[in-house]
């Protein structure tokens, strides 16, 4: 089985600074939607990710949406945030983060995949070499509550494995 432990752990994409990409070898990012960088099932995204995406960019680091959200959704977020998307990734399956390396034209080791969830985003990015960093979910989980609330039993022993080994942040 995939690992679900995460190479690199944050607060919020707001806190993952260019510097750290670059101590990754991370040339591009993929970003979940949900609880990473908008609310469960909301088209708003939260306050600062321009400017973060912004400064990345400015950088040289690429940045785009993959989400396992049905393409409208995806499609909007991507479109007002000046960004290309995939939607429908079916993470944990690593399809879509191959095909989001390939459409930046880099290596699969050169591409940072950012969400909230150890068993989608953090394990698709270690089944396929890809640099996993998670971030803790938003607030405003209410859509499926009962689902969160499982997952979140999940998580709790990786999180605290992490915490043990690691502390809050990243590790080379």
């Amino acid at each position: 089985m995939v690992s679900p432990m995460p190479k690199y752990r944050y607060k919020s994409v707001l806190d993952i600074s260019v510097e750290d990409l670059h101590k990754m070898g991370a040339k591009a990012v993929a970003l979940d939607i949900d609880n990473t960088i908008c609310n469960d099932g909301k088209q708003n995204c939260i306050n600062g990710l321009e400017e973060w995406i912004e400064n990345v960019q400015n950088a040289g680091v690429r940045v785009m949406i993959l989400s396992n959200a049905m393409p409208r959704r995806p499609k909007n977020i991507a479109k007002r945030l000046g960004l290309s998307y995939l939607a429908m990734a079916r993470k944990p399956k690593s399809h879509k983060l191959l095909k989001a390396a390939e459409m930046m034209n880099i290596n699969i080791s050169e591409l940072a995949m950012v969400g909230d969830q150890l068993f989608a985003d953090v394990m698709a990015a270690n089944d396929c070499g890809a640099i996993a960093i998670r971030v803790e979910p938003l607030e405003g989980e209410t859509r499926f509550k009962k689902f969160y609330e499982r997952r979140q039993a999940k998580e709790t022993p990786v999180l605290k494995e992490f915490e043990k080994l690691h502390g809050f942040g990243y590790y080379d």
